[in-house]
């Protein structure tokens, strides 16, 4: 999937239709002292070989993220683009 690196689009903390810049979405860095991972941990101590948890479920294609910054006041948000797809998501570059 294919998508320009730079759209126009409205800006809810401007309030009107400025130019953004696209950039694909990573997932950040886990916390190792979250309550969940906390409790992860405990749970699967002792274990050498097995891993304690639920077998994840994979879903057939991912939903394509995409962070919006914008140009005039650089603050960030997010939009989902279409549905589910296989397709990776490329940016081509804009001549502007």
């Amino acid at each position: 999937m294919e998508m320009p690196d730079t759209i126009k689009v409205y800006c809810p903390y401007c309030k009107s239709v400025t130019l953004h810049k696209v950039k694909p979405y990573k997932k950040g860095k886990t916390r190792t002292l979250s309550r969940g991972q906390r409790h992860h941990e405990e749970k699967t101590k002792g274990y050498t070989s097995k891993i304690a948890g639920k077998v994840p479920v994979y879903k057939q294609a991912k939903r394509q993220v995409v962070v919006l910054e914008c140009t005039v006041c650089h603050k960030k948000h997010y939009r989902t683009i279409g549905s589910r797809t296989k397709k990776t998501l490329q940016l081509e570059k804009t001549e502007r």
